[in-house]
């Protein structure tokens, strides 16, 4: 029996969902539009249709859900922050050559627009929920002292978070005493008494993980 982890299972699932939905979209906008020679003559391959947009669905969550290489690389600076956006709109020109070469051909070159229509809205409704939780996690960080690290997954042992968290202090420059170690660290970080803890929380395509590390007067 084949073993998925959840992450996997997550991006068989949504990416079978934006399949689907784009399938939706583009049946509904051949079935409206005024070519009819176009819409019958791509009605017989309606399942390869399908089949394609969920593949592409599935391509697409598990590259937007790759974690960053730890190694530094070509990739790793261009997929992150400010300059991911960068590497998408060298992109741009593609697309206003596609529509160039699609002027004569209306049916196909509004089949693309639409997909790019959805799938700007996954990536918007993503982000619009990403920024909800986090303003959820300030508003109950108001009381107390928290600072929280993401991680690329949770720590298999209590070395492997002992040596996250000496990680996190050493990149940072901060002194680090371990006081106690377990599922809860307790520590000493320049001095203040924190505990640390594995956060996981949940956006709509799969977990996030964290250290949360939590000052104690």
């Amino acid at each position: 029996m084949l073993n998925i982890t959840e992450e996997r299972k997550d991006t068989l699932k949504y990416g079978c969902i934006l399949g689907a939905v784009l399938f939706i979209v583009n049946v509904i906008y051949i079935g409206i539009q005024r070519d009819k020679s176009f819409a019958e003559a791509i009605m017989p391959y309606f399942a390869l249709l399908f089949l394609g947009y969920t593949a592409a669905g599935i391509l697409f969550f598990a590259i937007y859900t790759t974690r960053e290489p730890k190694e530094d690389s070509f990739w790793k600076y261009c997929l992150k922050g400010a300059a991911g956006v960068y590497t998408l709109m060298n992109f741009v020109p593609l697309f206003l050559l596609a529509g160039v070469l699609l002027a004569d051909r209306t049916p196909v070159r509004m089949i693309f627009l639409l997909d790019a229509i959805v799938i700007g809205g996954f990536l918007v409704w993503d982000y619009v929920m990403v920024w909800k939780m986090s303003r959820k996690l300030n508003k109950k960080s108001m009381k107390t002292r928290v600072l929280r690290v993401d991680l690329d997954g949770p720590p298999k042992t209590v070395d492997e978070f002992a040596a996250q968290i000496a990680d996190y202090c050493g990149k940072n420059h901060r002194t680090l005493e371990f006081i106690s170690r377990g599922k809860t660290m307790e520590i000493m970080m320049d001095g203040e008494y924190y505990t640390v803890e594995i956060d996981q929380s949940y956006s709509q395509f799969g977990p996030l993980y964290g250290m949360k590390f939590i000052q104690r007067k």
